[in-house]
């Protein structure tokens, strides 16, 4: 018996030291931490906040992104509003990178990291043209969770947390903002739907409920009716198409379905919806020209029927002596 209890009590022993052992580490630092304390940035004088310009070069194109008062537009693309957030990723990445992990220092390996004319080139610059960073991205390291990276006056390469490919070139998803609606959900007072079924009418009633006017009068599920509201005020797209003056050719003449929604300010979110190619539907804006595609699953969240929106008829009343 004591034999056991002496066992049981080894154990426990045992679990409690590799606990301190992990969470106290009195052996010190580890060597990697040590390494990444004494690390120091790829570009040590980088400061995203001075770059104006940037130049994205790749085995599919060029994409330039020029930086307007706060707002960056893809200049290589008529000057058309800039994806903020892929931008701001971007020069947070750059503002990261460290000299942690150096794999090689031999030039003729650049091509199988493809850190050279085989990955992706960037240039980031200021005000005046000058480089403030310039550097290669290459191909994810066999662990999927990092890529190789060199700046373009160095032999060195570098292992970079992320799949950094997708954050310096967007190909052919561009680097157009896919923004088609941004507002808050909360300021619709009236929503109409229009489609070759029917016409629906939403409206907020003075208690702050949605009620169904058309195509009858009902209670409507809140629940449907604030996730068509989450989707419609957040709605990006999904493809960009060809600018073209006849709008006929997209069906956006005379639109199938129309979804509009008025907001406490008196303006109006309205989205045409058009003729359908390859799984994508043509949208535009009431109020610009830009022409969006949407796959049609998207498109069928936002015109919903007036069966799904409204509420449940409550089950009957049952008697009880």
């Amino acid at each position: 018996m004591k034999t056991k209890q002496l066992l049981i009590l080894g154990a426990v022993f045992v679990v409690l030291a590799i606990v301190v052992i992990v969470f106290e580490n009195p052996f010190g630092k580890t060597e990697y931490e040590k390494k990444v304390e004494a690390a120091m940035p790829l570009f040590p004088d980088f400061d995203k906040e001075q770059v104006t310009k940037i130049e994205i070069i790749a085995t599919d194109g060029t994409a330039t992104l020029v930086k307007q008062d706060s707002n960056w537009l893809v200049a290589s693309m008529d000057n058309y509003p800039a994806d903020s957030e892929g931008v701001a990723e971007l020069l947070t990445k750059v503002g990261e990178f460290k000299n942690t992990q150096r794999v090689s220092t031999n030039p003729e390996k650049q091509a199988e990291f493809e850190v050279d004319s085989t990955g992706v080139e960037a240039k980031l610059m200021d005000v005046n043209d000058k480089l403030v960073a310039h550097l290669f991205v290459g191909k994810t390291t066999p662990g999927f969770l990092s890529s190789y990276v060199r700046p373009a006056n160095s032999n060195d390469v570098y292992v970079a947390q992320g799949y950094l490919q997708s954050v310096f070139n967007k190909g052919t998803r561009t680097w157009k903002d896919r923004t088609i609606f941004d507002f808050n959900k909360g300021n619709v007072t009236e929503l109409n739907i229009s489609s070759p079924e029917e016409t629906i009418e939403l409206r907020l009633d003075a208690n702050g409920t949605w009620q169904m006017l058309k195509p009858d009068a009902s209670a409507v599920k809140a629940t449907e009716v604030d996730t068509l509201l989450t989707t419609l005020s957040e709605l990006d797209t999904d493809d960009f198409a060809e600018a073209k003056d006849n709008l006929a050719e997209y069906g956006l003449d005379t639109p199938e379905s129309v979804i509009s929604a008025a907001l406490n300010d008196g303006t109006t979110a309205t989205l045409y919806i058009g003729k359908e190619a390859e799984g994508k539907l043509y949208v535009k804006r009431d109020d610009k020209d830009i022409i969006f595609r949407l796959f049609k699953s998207n498109v069928d969240r936002l015109i919903k029927k007036s069966e799904t929106l409204k509420a449940e008829d409550p089950a009957p009343a049952v008697e009880t002596e």
